[in-house]
């Protein structure tokens, strides 16, 4: 009799794994291959990427941007950015606040603005580096792909998705893992409550598997994530880089031009 189930014999379900395999290749094959790919750097939250500013409201995320803009090979692309609306605050009693902080309002959107594109942006990320620059190099990947003319692997239905993984090609994968859910709770002398963040499409899970591909498809070991994701984080993309160099589907992926 067996006493505990049998382990999956794929990292993520077996749909999900072939559709991200998929759709890595439709984009090796539109966006230059290999060769292209190894221009993307591996974005980290320093210093050295995004440099710091004075600069408070809209002008931050306007400093920010353009680093996000530069490190997606797009500096010179026409894309204006515009503050959404803020956030309502949910009071559900006299002491307690339960703030939904992605809410029914996206944390970002994109659309075809003239010959270039208008995104925008929820205000309260302004002092969020982490989630703003996730949601910014999504909307950039958002028009990376709109440039494409035609639909990802799976539709329309798996648009979003194929966004998110984008972003991990263009090498923003560490903030997309970083922000995929995030609780914490908040309190004061007058009030308690709950911060929740889902951001992004992707599972966690799924996040870990594409930045594990984009490590083994440029051979590069996975240890320069290991500073900026939970070690629980790093222990799933370190077993699923070794899982990857274990299947034919990805070893073929290394030939995709």
């Amino acid at each position: 009799m067996r006493l505990w189930p049998l382990r999956s014999s794929t990292f993520l379900d077996p749909d999900d794994e072939e559709w991200q395999l998929e759709t890595w290749r439709w984009l090796l094959e539109r966006l230059g291959g290999l060769a292209d790919l190894m221009q993307s750097p591996l974005v980290v939250p320093t210093r050295g990427f995004f440099p710091p500013t004075d600069a408070t409201g809209e002008a931050r995320v306007a400093h920010v941007f353009e680093s996000v803009k530069r490190h997606s090979r797009m500096p010179d692309d026409d894309c204006r950015l515009m503050a959404q609306p803020k956030r309502p605050e949910a009071q559900v009693a006299q002491f307690t606040i339960l703030k939904p902080v992605e809410g029914h309002l996206p944390l970002g959107t994109f659309r075809v603005d003239g010959n270039g594109a208008l995104i925008t942006y929820d205000p309260e990320m302004v002092d969020q580096p982490v989630k703003l620059i996730a949601t910014l190099a999504h909307e950039l990947a958002h028009y990376r792909l709109n440039l494409l003319g035609e639909v990802p692997p799976g539709g329309e239905a798996n648009l979003e998705f194929a966004t998110d993984l984008t972003t991990v090609y263009l090498g923003f994968g560490l903030f997309g893992a970083s922000s995929a859910f995030q609780f914490q709770q908040h309190g004061d002398a007058f009030s308690q409550g709950w911060r929740w963040s889902r951001q992004g499409y992707l599972a966690e899970r799924e996040w870990l598997f594409a930045l594990a591909v984009f490590f083994q498809l440029r051979d590069e070991a996975v240890d320069a994530a290991k500073p900026y994701l939970k070690p629980a984080q790093f222990k799933d993309l370190s077993r699923a880089a070794a899982y990857l160099c274990r299947q034919a589907d990805f070893a073929a992926l290394r030939t995709t031009s």
